[in-house]
């Protein structure tokens, strides 16, 4: 299968260069880095230099990128591109399994997202005043990741924020989950796999415990009522010192460290591959899928000449 990746400078899309092309597809990828000047870029079968997913050219680049090489599957890896991509889904002359744009606007907004899931599962108790008594964070509600959280300490007060881009939430103490999912088009999961985040360095995790927790499970697939998120995706948590699973966000992607879900479980791209053609899935959760494995990460070098220099 023809695949285009988008962001192959990250550790994410390194990854499913690597599996993809052990399968035996043909990947071209893209990045706003020249050539050579990322290790995914040397690794692709072909690569194109993009524009920043926010540039007006940049959805015409990559549908001309899509039509140039044939392309079967276009995978947007960064947040931004998937954002787009689910905007313009119907103009993308290939497969692109994504969540669509109404859940993707909803999912992407913390606020939102967290608030809809309240009753349902355990989520962190959103403040809507300030409360001096309780450890708290100040989140951005488009925040990514790690970006656009500030911690504040019980005993001071919270710095004054815009209540239409940041809110309040009470901070939860303990270990850190994330989950990887795979689920068909109909949003019927193919994986629901956790793996508990036993070291993390600048927010990615390098090293992983991929854990058969059931409690864990049931709490993705009461998500899954509410949202469907068919491709790629994940779901962190965190488990607190009262042993409940505390929601803290969903990503519409493939996860920065989901080389753990991967390599647990063989067949894993080859479900996504057959969801793109648009299977349905009917099976058991997690077909394949080996428990109790450490993944550890590792840096990996590659030289390119830079003859322009």
């Amino acid at each position: 299968m023809n695949i285009f990746i988008t962001s192959v400078g990250t550790a994410t899309s390194v990854n499913l260069i690597k599996y993809f092309k052990k399968a035996g597809d043909y990947i071209v990828g893209g990045d706003i880095n020249e050539y050579g000047y990322t290790a995914g870029s040397i690794m692709c079968h072909e690569y194109v230099q993009l524009p920043y997913a926010t540039d007006s050219s940049y959805f015409d680049k990559v549908c001309n990128i899509i039509k140039l090489f044939n392309i079967e599957l276009f995978i947007p890896v960064n947040d931004i591109e998937v954002y787009i991509a689910a905007q313009h889904i119907k103009d993308i002359p290939c497969k692109c399994i994504i969540p669509d744009f109404e859940t993707i606007s909803k999912v992407r907004d913390k606020y939102i997202c967290s608030s809809s899931l309240a009753g349902i599962i355990d989520v962190p108790k959103i403040l809507e005043n300030d409360d001096v008594n309780k450890n708290r964070i100040l989140r951005d509600k488009l925040g990514v990741g790690s970006k656009g959280i500030t911690f504040i300490d019980k005993g001071t007060e919270a710095p004054a924020y815009n209540k239409d881009d940041s809110f309040l939430q009470e901070t939860v103490d303990g270990e850190e989950y994330t989950v990887d999912l795979l689920c068909d088009l109909a949003g019927h999961p193919i994986y629901i796999i956790p793996r508990l985040r036993l070291e993390v360095k600048g927010g990615v995790a390098t090293k992983v415990k991929v854990c058969n927790d059931g409690e864990l499970i049931l709490q993705v697939k009461k998500i899954l009522e509410v949202y469907k998120l068919p491709g790629f995706s994940n779901i962190q948590f965190i488990k607190g010192q009262d042993g409940k699973y505390y929601f803290i966000e969903i990503n519409y992607r493939f996860s920065g460290c989901g080389v753990g879900s991967l390599l647990s479980s063989p067949n894993y791209l080859e479900h996504f591959k057959a969801v793109s053609l648009g299977g349905i899935y009917n099976g058991d959760v997690n077909p394949d899928t080996k428990f109790n494995l450490i993944v550890t990460r590792y840096y990996e070098e590659m030289v390119y000449e830079d003859r322009n220099s």
